[in-house]
């Protein structure tokens, strides 16, 4: 595993974490409404780091999928969950997807 792929795991796991964090502080507070800001903030900060780390076609979808889906089962708390427990799913499938192929190679940027 290259330097590049460790980072990209680190920097997963570490967002992993922070989401966990979030969910279980929201669900402490019971405040499903802060909860779900803070998550859609995360996302977005989440997905703006990502860019660069993994494939486009890897961005694109995870955008699509985290910004455009929506919960809608009357519960907050519940649409919190199923929230995270999306967020969860794409970021575990990213990491194994990482171990078993690695990183799509570096493209260039022109000054």
């Amino acid at each position: 595993m290259t330097e590049r792929e460790q980072a990209a795991i680190d920097f997963i796991l570490l967002k992993l974490k922070e989401l966990e964090e979030i969910h279980a502080k929201a669900l402490d507070a019971l405040n499903a409404v802060q909860g779900r800001d803070q998550v859609v903030k995360w996302k977005k900060e989440a997905l703006e780091a990502l860019e660069g780390k993994i494939s486009e076609a890897q961005s694109k979808q995870l955008t699509k999928d985290w910004l455009d889906t929506s919960y809608i089962t009357g519960d907050l708390f519940d649409e919190l969950s199923d929230d995270v427990d999306m967020c969860r799913r794409h970021l575990k499938k990213l990491l194994k997807d990482i171990q078993a192929h690695g990183l799509p190679a570096e493209t260039e940027v022109e000054p």
